[in-house]
């Protein structure tokens, strides 16, 4: 009896306990899932510091699996598209808000990430959403830092030529003939990507003719338009840059990705270069035995011009991280923005190890650097920071933009008919 009693426990035991120890591992085998991360980070520190937040996320979330993949920008930004257009984009993305994220939002391709936008805003300052905002609701959250386009150069290659920091015009035609005239080439410039280009556009533009000029000609104010004296004026002083010699040679076939225009500034061949804050990460990566040479001016006003000269060409955060709306685990995506990406050691690398001001609250108690110190103190007194071009207009006229400034510095078309085709390719799009 007792024997029959023993195998009747027996038998209850296992017909209740091993159904339950199936679904359990059913259930453990549920939740495991893969969510994949593209960037365009291969050429600075921060590809690293992505890395590392990933595998603390994996190690507190075991049952999540991140595949990282970097690519290089310009091959990055034609990858994504074609992901976008096929419907299989990967479930974390990195953008660069403004125009681009627009049409991807507007394909129904983006997740808003709302539901954690509040808890954020702790950490970050608010305008850092902002390029990423539309009609009342965020897309995207920055992993980067407020980024700024300045005037690079080495204090040493102009302590050896006896110049200091031009502040018009007129003054850096001078500084430019000095360097010239002394065996450098002047400005570095690698135009092939077209978009380092575009900067000298936007800059001279401003100065010329305001900081309102742009969005009054885009959205058809004042009777402005892109064929504004102002901007024919742009076009004007540059190409009368190139037209002097003043870029290295070749620039418009020179790639940056590949260096082109950053290693004539690393080895003293060349005095300057216009380029973004993350410059200040690639000379760190690539040259960190010249970095305490390393310093910036903005750029210069033109004479008579209606434009601020603390204005500056820049983004509140430079570079972001949005959600696939077809993402199968969106929870543990919104998470590992939240709670992972800007953290204060993220924070703390932007600052110490990228050369960036990070777009959070109380940025300056993270910098001890002088020259970051400098650029928070350029944004804190600029009257006006504008979106790049490119990525503040739709993807079709951004690359219309570029296209026709590279056509500038080719010497290909007059300024007049640069003017011309902008304000065409923006009508075709009204």
């Amino acid at each position: 009896m007792k024997r029959t009693i023993f195998f009747v426990a027996i038998c209850i035991f296992l017909c209740t306990s091993l159904p339950s120890f199936t679904l359990a591992q059913q259930e453990e085998k549920a939740e495991e899932v893969k969510l994949v991360l593209w960037d365009a980070q291969t050429l600075t520190k921060l590809g690293d510091k992505v890395d590392s937040a990933v595998q603390e996320f994996m190690k507190n979330n075991p049952n999540v699996t991140v595949e990282v993949a970097h690519f290089e920008v310009d091959a990055y930004k034609t990858k994504l598209k074609i992901a976008m257009g096929g419907g299989t984009p990967p479930d974390i993305f990195q953008n660069w808000a403004g125009g681009v994220l627009k049409e991807y939002v507007d394909s129904g391709m983006v997740h808003p990430i709302d539901e954690i936008k509040s808890s954020m805003l702790k950490t970050y300052i608010p305008s850092a959403f902002d390029p990423a905002t539309f009609d009342g609701k965020t897309y995207a959250s920055p992993f980067a830092g407020l980024t700024g386009v300045f005037f690079w150069y080495r204090k040493d290659v102009f302590g050896r030529y006896g110049l200091t920091p031009p502040k018009t015009q007129k003054e850096f035609v001078n500084v430019c003939d000095r360097l010239k005239n002394g065996g450098l080439a002047p400005i570095s410039l690698a135009n092939k990507p077209k978009w380092p280009g575009s900067f000298y556009y936007m800059y001279l533009a401003d100065r010329v003719g305001g900081s309102e000029l742009f969005l009054d000609a885009l959205y058809r104010k004042r009777n402005r338009t892109f064929e504004d004296p102002a901007y024919v004026r742009a076009g004007e002083i540059l190409q009368q840059l190139v037209r002097s010699d003043y870029f290295i040679k070749g620039f418009n076939g020179l790639d940056y990705g590949a260096g082109q225009s950053k290693i004539p500034i690393y080895t003293g061949k060349a005095g300057m270069i216009l380029m973004g804050t993350w410059f200040i990460g690639s000379m760190n990566k690539d040259a960190p035995d010249v970095l305490d040479q390393l310093a910036f001016f903005p750029f210069p006003e033109v004479e008579g011009g209606k434009g601020d000269p603390t204005n500056l060409i820049g983004s509140p955060g430079q570079n972001y991280f949005s959600i696939a709306s077809t993402c199968k685990d969106k929870p543990n995506a919104l998470g590992f923005l939240r709670d992972y990406v800007m953290d204060p050691s993220w924070i703390q690398f932007l600052a110490s190890e990228v050369g960036y001001v990070p777009p959070v609250k109380d940025s300056m108690k993270y910098i001890s650097d002088p020259l970051l110190q400098k650029v928070a103190q350029s944004f804190e007194q600029a009257g006006h920071v504008q979106l790049y071009y490119d990525q503040f207009l739709s993807p079709a006229l951004g690359e219309k933009h570029k296209d026709l400034v590279q056509a500038l510095f080719g010497l290909e078309m007059t300024p007049q008919q640069a003017a011309r085709e902008h304000e065409k390719a923006v009508l075709a799009e009204m």
